[in-house]
């Protein structure tokens, strides 16, 4: 019987932690960083793009990812939702262009 509620304390507090993580922007963050990661690889890979940084943007409500190019080239895109940013946005036309003329 302590045995079966040690584990249900023990599922209960890893559940609010992963609530806790996710409301505060840490899971999202990461997700972001890594589902941006794969699709400019993915979609880009030519342009041998490397992550910089991925920080929230209360103006545009959503994350700015930012990658460098082989030739120092700087590109952001605005990656969102909040809590389950997968969808590109703003940004990605610049890095189609970039890559259509270039490449």
């Amino acid at each position: 019987m302590k045995k079966k509620k040690i584990l249900i304390l023990s599922i209960i507090a890893i559940i609010l932690l992963i609530i806790v993580l996710w409301v505060s922007g840490a899971i999202p963050k990461q997700i972001a960083k890594v589902y941006g990661t794969i699709y400019m690889k993915s979609n880009f890979s030519e342009m041998q793009l490397k992550y910089v940084s991925i920080e929230w943007s209360k103006y545009h409500e959503d994350y700015i990812i930012t990658f460098q190019d082989k030739n120092s080239q700087i590109y952001s895109l605005v990656i969102g939702p909040k809590y389950f940013p997968i969808r590109i946005g703003q940004g990605i036309d610049f890095v189609k262009e970039t890559y259509i003329n270039n490449y």
